[in-house]
């Protein structure tokens, strides 16, 4: 757009066709508004200068420009120049915050883990089939994060802004820690370990009630009652090494694990198998037929896909 056209628009010396044609040039991009802008900011700059909006003659040969004009010259391009930069950091600022507002998700699919590096610096792994939302910069009071999922959270210290977990069910609290978090949506399971620092249970249907977990314990939701106890077994966060770790564990429990990890759902119709009682550790990207063939070697069953329906079956 021409800048002459632009500053006839300001002063509003624009014939109405131009200033159509302004306006659908401005429609076109962001871009034209920030050169808008600029155009503007130049304009108001030589207003406060000099008032003048034509080019200033040339001086007459040998004449030279008095102190005045000389000063008026100077301060007209300091002014400029400030204005400008004023306005280049405003829409600098102004992008900045538009990229800090906006929100990312990871997912995780099925049989695989992430690991998810935050602006402020704090360290996670994603379970399989698990996601989490999290803005580009952390910019709030707190700095907040919403998961549906399984996650290990490295959280870095910051007493001023502290980190907050939301869940389908709980919002979880810290400053800075390490615990695991199992909380994917749709389901009657819930558990928060500890392993480092402190954190709080906050209800999400009931806010005034809060649970404060200290290290080497976890708070676990089965049919709606949380219970809070030591932890017994380190080896199941092993999922951040790809591992499925498993100690005294029942075959029923043992298919939930797999149904989490696989996104396949198991149907177990063998009544001597489901008492069954293991301990092990397989590794996540063997898949889930190369577990259960193994489980057969401790204990007969059969086992037959459904890939329609997703669905294993335990005969």
């Amino acid at each position: 757009m021409n800048e002459h056209l632009l500053h006839e628009f300001f002063a509003g010396d624009a014939l109405p066709a131009d200033r159509e044609a302004i306006k659908r040039w401005l429609d076109k991009s962001d871009e034209h508004y920030k050169k808008l802008m600029e155009e503007r900011t130049l304009f108001d700059a030589l207003l406060l200068a000099g008032g003048e909006r034509t080019e200033a003659r040339p001086p007459v040969a040998g004449q030279r420009l008095s102190l005045r004009a000389r000063l008026r010259g100077w301060l007209r391009a300091a002014v400029v120049a400030v204005l400008i930069g004023l306005a280049g950091a405003y829409f600098h600022h102004r992008r900045m915050n538009e990229l800090r507002a906006v929100t990312h998700t990871l997912t995780v699919p099925a049989g695989q883990r992430a690991n998810l590096r935050l602006s402020d610096g704090t360290n996670l792994w994603l379970n399989a089939r698990s996601s989490i939302t999290y803005p580009g910069c952390f910019t709030g009071p707190a700095r907040e994060v919403t998961l549906d999922g399984e996650a290990w959270f490295e959280v870095e210290p910051d007493r001023e802004k502290p980190f907050v977990v939301h869940t389908d069910k709980y919002h979880i609290r810290v400053s800075g820690t390490t615990f695991n978090v199992d909380a994917y949506t749709g389901t009657d399971h819930f558990s928060a370990a500890l392993m480092e620092g402190a954190i709080d249970l906050q209800y999400r249907d009931e806010p005034e009630r809060v649970i404060h977990l200290s290290p080497n314990r976890q708070a676990t939701e089965r049919n709606g009652q949380l219970t809070v106890v030591p932890i017994e077994d380190f080896d199941v966060y092993r999922w951040r090494e790809g591992l499925i770790c498993f100690r005294e564990t029942g075959f029923l429990t043992l298919m939930e694990q797999f149904e989490k990890c696989y996104g396949i759902r198991i149907v177990v119709r063998n009544k001597k198998v489901a008492k069954k009682v293991f301990s092990g550790k397989f590794r996540m990207a063997d898949g889930v037929d190369n577990a259960l063939r193994v489980l057969q070697k401790e204990c007969p069953f059969t086992f037959e896909r459904d890939h329609d329906l997703a669905s294993i079956y335990i005969n």
